[in-house]
Order: structure tokens, then sequence, then C-alpha cells
């Protein structure tokens, strides 16, 4: 823009804009620290909220009976109720049974237990894996029994022995003469 176009620019302007163009003052900024104190204000009220308004636990006095959990352990009268849960069969020696025991996971039975009176103890389940319950024992042993590749093991005087037979896994804890017990669980299971 030229000097002369300026000058009657200038001189178009009405003299109360240019009165008043001199006596504006630009509004003073606010210091930072009460943006921030706000904020902390905000902040502190909001905890003293929640302490006041959060009943105290400390003083409840808890209600067993609200509290419900499935016992996961079905304890059955006979091999064949077993089966029934397990829709598997369950091979069963002939010595006195103490008790037969279908475990469930997920709320879906996956494994047979039966507890021999001598204090011996047979697993099976779908799957693959040791399903003893004993781990950090020492192996001992291994044998091929009819395809079956049985693993011996020995934990501070417990023997016990664990192999997988048809897509199922296998645990026979045992007392006196436990390997001639595990040949037969694996011909009965054939």
């Amino acid at each position: 823009m030229k000097v002369k176009k300026f000058s009657d620019a200038m001189s178009e302007l009405d003299s109360k804009y240019v009165e008043e163009t001199l006596r504006y003052k630009k509004k003073a900024k606010r210091p930072g620290w009460i943006k921030w104190g706000a904020a902390a204000a905000c902040l502190c009220a909001a905890i003293a909220g929640g302490v006041i308004l959060t009943p105290k636990s400390g003083d409840a006095v808890p209600s067993p009976s609200l509290v419900q959990v499935a016992n996961p352990i079905i304890t059955v009268g006979s091999a064949a109720e077993m089966e029934e849960y397990l829709d598997f069969p369950v091979p069963v020696l002939d010595k006195e049974v103490a008790s037969y025991s279908v475990f469930v996971s997920d709320g879906y039975p996956t494994m047979g237990q039966v507890d021999y009176a001598d204090g011996s103890q047979f697993r099976i389940q779908y799957g693959s894996g040791d399903i003893s319950g004993i781990y950090g024992g020492t192996l001992t042993g291994t044998a091929n029994i009819d395809g079956a590749e049985v693993q011996y093991y020995d934990y501070n005087g417990t023997a016990y022995a664990i192999w997988e037979q048809d897509g199922f896994s296998f645990s026979y804890v045992y007392s006196d003469n436990g390997a001639a017990d595990v040949e037969t669980i694996i011909r009965l299971f054939q």
C-alpha cells in the first residue's frame, strides 16, 4: 500500500474510533498458578468425595451364604457310574476298592480316579501328560508294555508310573508289586 493511499484511508476514519483505540488496554493475563490451583482443588474434592461415599469394608461382616463354589470332585459308587460321567471306559484292578472319584474341570468331568484299599491309586484322563499329581520324582526306569511306553518314578519313597495309551493319560501310584498292576491295567484298557 502506498503512503498516499494509507494517509487517505486514515483520514476517512472517524475520530471516535481512533480515540477508542488509544484508550484500549489489553486485559491482564491470569497467573498460571490460579489454573493449576483450581485443578488441584477439584482433584482434592473428588478424592474426599470418594473417601466419604465409599462404604467401609472393614466394618462389613462376611456372609458365607453368598459364596458358593462347586465341589470339583464327585464321589461315585462304582466304576460303571464313573464311566457314565466320563464317557470312556475305566479299567479297574481285581482288588478291594476304597473309593471311586470323578474330577470336574471347567464344569465338565475330565478325570477318573480309583483309590484302592491297599493305598494304591489309579487315574485316567483324555490327553497327554503327567496326571499323577506328584511332581519332582526321580525316573527309575522305563518299559514298553504292549506298545505303551511306561515311565516309573520314585518320590520320597512313593513309587508311581505314568504312561499314555490310545489318546489317554494314565498314572498309577503303588506300594508293593505295582509294576505287575501297571501291566494288568494296560491290558484291561485294550
